[in-house]
């Protein structure tokens, strides 16, 4: 944001700021609450000098008016590439040998709660536990903990850590899995929840940051209160024994996640920045 009102000041020319998460004063505390008091008269700046100011859900819309109460911040939504991200046809409700695919697609950093997935898979019946197979997709400073974490509990054998995955392979890592999971502590709107609704997966999320803004619980997806390993093992238990389910809220996401398509979203991007252009 500061590079950018540099050169519109040298170029005469406006500029936007989009906000996502953690470039909004106290949305992290753990991890910057040390240097968010020192930047926020920076930001504030950078802000009030934009022409457009936009974060990514009304949650993080209402944290930001925090730093800037007398500011003005429109809310457009993250957009996801739908023809990159289609739904792989399956058959939900045929009988099924083997595991269920779980997949995560995160940072490994304590934010992502994926400490308290670990906790909830340990809480299953013991059948159920063994039919688990999780894959995590990412790489970041907790993975240590959490490896040490699923060999605590025995699931060792259940848990794949897949390292940092491209790109390009995700949307095949989305078809070879059965659901998706994002247990985070934080969020803005995160693009992986996107992306794996518009493939047709059944969701399971918490409710934070503007998650309750695209899931909709029991019609597109699952909510569960943040660290709440218990509530989570039972939406868990609900996709597992019922593939009927599966299918209604993976059909229901991939529809609904037609509104977050990139044309829809840069429509309202069109309009918002059209009269400062």
């Amino acid at each position: 944001g500061e590079v950018a009102r540099r050169w519109a000041g040298r170029f005469g020319v406006p500029y936007a700021v989009v906000l996502h998460g953690a470039d909004v004063p106290d949305s992290q505390k753990r991890r910057f609450g040390a240097v968010y008091p020192l930047i926020k008269p920076l930001v504030r700046r950078v802000w009030r000098q934009a022409a457009r100011v936009i974060a990514v859900s009304d949650t993080l819309q209402a944290l930001a008016l925090r730093t800037w109460p007398e500011g003005r911040i429109d809310v457009v939504p993250n957009g996801v590439d739908v023809d990159r991200f289609q739904p792989l046809c399956r058959d939900e409700t045929a009988p099924k040998e083997g595991k269920i695919a779980l997949l995560v697609v995160a940072r490994l950093i304590e934010i992502k709660g994926i400490q308290h997935l670990l906790t909830a898979l340990s809480l299953l019946p013991e059948e159920m536990r063994r039919k688990i197979h999780l894959r995590l997709c990412g790489t970041g400073p907790y993975e240590a903990e959490l490896r040490r974490q699923a060999e605590q509990v025995g699931m060792t054998a259940q848990v794949e850590f897949s390292g940092l995955v491209s790109y390009e392979e995700i949307p095949a890592r989305l078809h070879e899995a059965d659901l998706f999971v994002l247990p985070s502590l934080q969020e803005g709107l995160p693009l992986s929840l996107l992306e794996a609704m518009a493939s047709g997966l059944p969701v399971v999320a918490t409710t934070v940051g503007g998650i309750p803004g695209v899931v909709k619980d029991g019609e597109n997806g699952l909510l569960v209160p943040a660290a709440d390993p218990t509530a989570l093992r039972d939406a868990l238990v609900r996709l597992l024994t019922n593939p009927a389910l599966r299918q209604s809220l993976g059909a229901a996401a991939r529809r609904d996640s037609l509104d977050w398509s990139w044309d829809a979203v840069w429509e309202r991007y069109e309009a918002l920045l059209s009269p400062v252009t």
